[in-house]
């Protein structure tokens, strides 16, 4: 069983992703491709930060079914789409975990985007409590267990939603490996202003998803992978 831990929690997810290189205009597809890790120049993994104590809110488990990762690329604007099948974004406190690696194509980029991703109807997700039927209201983008003044609680958010970080200034990919770290504050998702509110009641599902959305602040680049800008 996991170690309860407060909610205030400041998460740093570091990322890093590859694909093979090939050349097309628009918005060019990367296949994925394991087999290819000696060209490997980007990952994913995740390394959450403990932030401060609330009693109100405690949280076991916090996880998303991440899909359509791309990046922008400078001066054309023009996307690379990472190809993969959608992987689950797990939160857990004090463990840097990768994800996955891939390739990505040579050259500058400015953004970095992805989808907080709910399945499709004919979709099985990699973890099965994402979708618990082909209903809209039994699948789930985004997942938090915890506690609330002691009771416990699951919120599963139906939105998918698209998130798009600027980096500080624009990455350079070539041969050699980078890592990208995502801060993800998530000390706001069950609040409105500074006052707690309790997930289980349905009157905040819609500021919970936006606040849900907001908690991914900022993406820069991290090659030693201690959460800090280099």
């Amino acid at each position: 069983m996991k170690n309860k831990k407060t909610f205030k929690n400041f998460c740093i997810a570091i990322i890093s992703i590859s694909s093979f290189l090939y050349s097309a205009c628009g918005e060019n597809n990367v296949s994925s491709g394991n087999s290819f890790q000696e060209n490997n120049n980007l990952s994913i993994s995740i390394m959450p930060e403990n932030n401060q104590d609330n009693n109100e809110i405690i949280i076991d488990e916090i996880k998303a079914l991440i899909s359509e990762v791309e990046f922008e690329s400078e001066p054309s604007g023009q996307s690379q789409y990472v190809s993969m099948d959608p992987f689950v974004l797990r939160f857990n406190e004090g463990i840097f975990s990768q994800i996955l690696t891939n390739k990505i194509p040579f050259g500058n980029y400015s953004k970095l985007k992805f989808k907080v991703h709910k399945p499709e109807d004919n979709e099985t997700p990699p973890d099965p409590e994402f979708k618990e039927g082909n209903s809209g209201n039994q699948r789930y983008s985004f997942i938090i267990k915890g506690s609330y003044n002691g009771s416990a609680f699951t919120y599963k958010s139906k939105k998918s939603a698209s998130v798009i970080l600027n980096f500080p200034s624009n990455v350079n990919f070539q041969e050699s490996s980078k890592n990208i770290t995502i801060s993800v504050n998530t000390s706001g998702i069950f609040k409105n202003g500074i006052e707690i509110i309790d997930p289980a009641n349905p009157e905040y599902q819609d500021l919970i998803d936006d606040n849900i959305r907001a908690s991914f602040r900022k993406a820069f680049i991290d090659l030693d992978k201690n959460g800090l800008p280099d």
